[in-house]
This record gives C-alpha cells, sequence and structure tokens, in this order.
C-alpha cells in the first residue's frame, strides 16, 4: 500500500505587459460576475413566485433495496480531499496554496433508472491564510468558498461541468450543462442543507429531470437532463473548495421534501450500479515511469493512462493542470527551460 502526500509550490512572475493583461482580464471578469449576479437575483425572484409542485409521493416499494453502502471512495476523488466517516464527510486540504484548488469526489452508486435523491450539508467554512508574498494576479476570480452539486457518468472527469459527461448545480446560483452555466435557482451556503432530486421515472411529468431543494423548500425549476444522459447510470458528485461537506444518501433525509421520495440508499437493486474502486486485496500499486525529458515519456504516459484509467497521474503537468481547471491563470511562457516535465510556472 502506497501513500504519497506532496507540496508543489506554485509561483507566477509577469513582465508590466503580462500585469496589464490580468488587470483588463480581472476588469472583464467583475463586469462579467455583475451581470451574472443581475441575472441571477431576477431568475431567483421568478423561482419562488411561479414554480408549482409537479412531483408527487413515492408509492410503495417492496423490490429489494441495495445492501452496500453509498459512500465516496479515495480513488474516485482527488488527491486533496480527506474523507472521514465512510466516506461521508469530505474536507480538503488548505495548506501551502492548496486553497485555491477544486477538490472533488464521486460516489459509488449510479441511479439508471425511478426517482431518488441525496443531499449534501454545507458544515464549515474555511479561511485558509494567504501565503506570505503572494500575489493576486493569478487567484480565481470566483468565490472563496465553492460549492457544485451535480451528476456524472462513471469514469468521468472529476471537475463538473468539464466535459459533456456531467451536470450540476452550483452554490452562486447556476446549472451547467453541456458546458454551459444559465442561472436557475436560488444561492446556498454554510449550513445549508441541499437537496439534489434525480427523475428517471418514466411514468412522471418530471421525466429526465433533475432539481435542487434548500432545506426541504424547491429553489429551482427541474432542469432537463441531456439526451445522451438520460440512458446511463449517474452518480452523485462533488465539487468543492475551502468547506467541508457532509454528504447524505439516507436512508432518512435530513430536510423532507414537500413530497415522500426515496433516497440513494433506498434504491432498488434493479435501479441502480454499484462501482467499487478499491481493490479486493486492498492493496494499491504504483508506477513511476522513467526516461528522458521531451523524448516521448509524456505521450507514453498518455497512451496509458487511455487504456488504464484506473491510475492518477502525479506530475509538474498535472498540477498545472489541475490549477487551470480550479480558475487559476497561468501566463505563457517562453522560457527555455519550460519542459513537460518541468512546467516553467514562473
Amino acid at each position: 500500500s502506497v501513500c504519497s502526500f506532496f507540496f508543489l509550490p506554485v509561483v507566477f512572475d509577469t513582465s508590466m505587459s503580462e500585469m496589464d493583461d490580468a488587470k483588463r482580464r480581472r476588469t472583464e471578469e467583475q463586469n462579467a460576475g455583475q451581470k451574472q449576479e443581475g441575472t441571477e437575483m431576477k431568475e431567483e425572484a421568478v423561482e419562488t413566485a411561479d414554480l408549482k409542485e409537479l412531483e408527487e409521493d413515492s408509492k410503495p416499494d417492496k423490490r429489494q433495496v441495495v445492501q452496500h453502502d453509498v459512500q465516496v471512495e479515495t480513488r474516485d476523488a482527488t488527491l486533496n480531499v480527506i474523507p472521514a466517516l465512510g466516506g461521508r464527510v469530505l474536507m480538503p486540504l488548505t495548506d501551502g496554496g492548496l486553497q485555491y484548488l477544486v477538490a472533488g469526489a464521486r460516489a459509488n452508486l449510479g441511479i439508471k433508472k425511478g426517482r431518488y435523491m441525496f443531499e449534501v450539508r454545507i458544515v464549515e467554512a474555511h479561511n485558509p491564510a494567504e501565503p506570505p508574498n503572494s500575489r493576486s494576479n493569478n487567484r480565481p476570480s470566483g468565490p472563496r468558498q465553492l460549492v457544485r452539486i451535480g451528476l456524472s457518468t462513471q469514469g468521468s472527469s472529476l471537475f463538473l461541468g468539464e466535459t459533456n459527461d456531467s451536470i450540476c448545480f452550483d452554490s452562486e446560483g447556476f446549472f451547467t450543462s453541456e458546458k454551459k452555466r444559465v442561472a436557475v435557482a436560488q444561492r446556498f451556503s454554510r449550513e445549508h442543507t441541499i437537496g439534489l432530486l434525480l427523475n428517471l421515472d418514466r411514468k412522471s411529468d418530471n421525466v429526465d429531470t433533475v432539481s435542487l431543494f434548500r432545506n426541504g423548500e424547491r429553489i429551482s425549476a427541474p432542469q432537463p437532463l441531456p439526451e445522451h444522459l438520460q440512458d446511463k447510470p449517474l452518480f452523485p458528485h462533488v465539487n468543492f473548495k475551502n468547506v467541508t461537506l457532509h454528504l447524505h444518501f439516507g436512508p432518512a433525509p435530513l430536510a423532507p421534501l414537500p413530497f415522500t421520495c426515496r433516497t440513494w440508499q433506498e434504491a432498488a437493486k434493479v435501479d441502480a450500479l454499484v462501482v467499487s474502486s478499491t481493490p479486493k486485496d486492498g492493496l494499491f500499486e504504483a508506477l513511476f515511469p522513467v526516461g528522458l525529458p521531451d523524448e516521448g515519456t509524456f505521450d507514453w504516459l498518455d497512451m496509458f493512462l487511455e487504456k488504464n484509467p484506473q491510475y492518477t497521474e502525479i506530475s509538474d503537468r498535472m498540477i498545472v493542470r489541475w490549477a487551470e481547471q480550479s480558475g487559476l491563470w497561468r501566463p505563457k511562457t517562453s522560457s527555455w527551460k519550460n519542459s513537460n516535465d518541468k512546467p516553467d510556472m514562473n
């Protein structure tokens, strides 16, 4: 069993022209954020005034339920996730600049039929100290605390919204589907219990939709699932930054909805797909490829990972990519020191 922890300081340095570009970029993002906020507030008023509940109480179901505990397993989570209580409480690492990296985790049970819900409670917000001598040019422009709650397919990216294989609601009130982000819901924050409802019931008026609830009250209209996701098992998935989350899969909901609905843990066996990423013998494997700098090592690695997706790359290249997926901006570099093996991050 191999367990490795490492910290890679990421330091950026820009010329005066690049600094001007960074300032201009921040101004544009702030203006865009103001427009989005105005749109969101307008949408929020519409939602609270005009929503009509079309969901009905669940009927008794005598089918056999799944016997597997629904939880997050470490292999299906980013390296900065600290799981506790059987993978139901998730906390991110926040030291050494890691507070800027988005954490991701996916549960081990997917739903392919029926109507089920799960809940996420934000139990703690973190405000880590800024690293000494840090610069603000490259920090993410979004909120310091961030939560995305959604669904994804097995083996897809751990970053919600990055590909077409996932959908999500975020704490700012937006819904992301097919790489498009639209304001459709009210915001949520610390100590709120957020419920996500997946409806794949062919007899329901809201079939092939997802809905969001806050403390048991609906805060979004049902949002349609993309057509290419309607016939695939969908797994609970969260992204978060600088918060601690409690993932609750049942059997009883923390905040009951206006109608009765079975939770993820109560899923009928025929409606669900259980995926375990932990080896049967409990042992994990670490590989250390050896090659010459910029002589095809990463080309080989890309081919290897495509054929063996159960492995996780740990490299400078992977950390840089992770930072960019988390919203950090990296200036282009033409330094002779830059390579795939040691990306120039200054």
